[in-house]
């Protein structure tokens, strides 16, 4: 336990030293199974709120002509066993987005020079994820319940409170979260001094896994709204 602690602790406040120890150690059960738990309990608390979010923009999108009125009034209705199940869903998801993180930064470390295992840079996108995931999601959950919307901002969307959700410009904004800026430079880092090269080519790196990310991202999401009519 006191390990956890230290690991928790180690990267927000030296993120550099924690985040190397880690990949070294090959060290990331115990922070997996936390980023996992606190995913599953901010969406089950949050999901009421979340459930009524997502009626109201069924009912406001093209959606709405294809269903039922009985449908429409039962949008925002949910049995405990759908809480629990949507708790433990944002769990799997949340595991298939370290896995593939931690791949995707593998892979351009690994091109620009990089050293390690994959099971490094997972121990690594790990740790660095206590930062966006659970320090994160923590705030964006606390939001949701005070304002009784998911929308809520923590990034650069915040400077622009007339954009429309949907909007392409909104969407590539979101990307700019402080907290995923956050957990972006501290792992930038943690593999510097792991690898043993210049922080500056460890950002520089960083910054290109991030670009890359966020086009898929943003494609994925505009694409979405646009498929579904929301």
């Amino acid at each position: 336990m006191s390990a956890l602690i230290a690991d928790v602790i180690g990267v927000i406040t030296g993120p550099a030293a924690a985040i190397a120890r880690a990949m070294e150690a090959k060290r990331w059960k115990a922070l997996l199974a936390v980023i996992l738990l606190v995913t599953a309990a901010i969406t089950f608390v949050t999901f009421p709120v979340t459930k009524a979010d997502q009626a109201r923009m069924i009912r406001d999108s093209e959606m709405a002509d294809k269903l039922s009125d009985e449908q429409l009034a039962s949008l925002e209705s949910f049995t405990p066993f759908q809480r629990v199940m949507g708790a433990v869903t944002a769990m799997f998801f949340a595991a298939l987005a370290l896995v593939l993180s931690a791949f995707f930064v593998y892979l351009f470390y690994k091109v620009g020079g990089g050293e390690g295992l994959y099971v490094n840079y997972f121990a690594a996108v790990t740790q660095a994820s206590v930062l966006d995931m659970v320090l994160g999601g923590v705030l964006k959950g606390a939001l949701v319940l005070l304002k009784r919307s998911v929308l809520v901002q923590t990034g650069l969307t915040l400077f622009f409170p007339g954009l429309d959700f949907r909007s392409l410009p909104f969407i590539a904004l979101s990307q700019f979260d402080f907290f995923s800026l956050w957990y972006l430079a501290a792992l930038a880092l943690g593999i510097a001094a792991f690898s043993r090269m210049s922080v500056k080519k460890s950002l520089t790196i960083a910054v290109f896994y991030f670009l890359f990310k966020s086009l898929i991202l943003v494609s994925l999401s505009f694409l979405t709204m646009k498929l579904t009519g929301m």
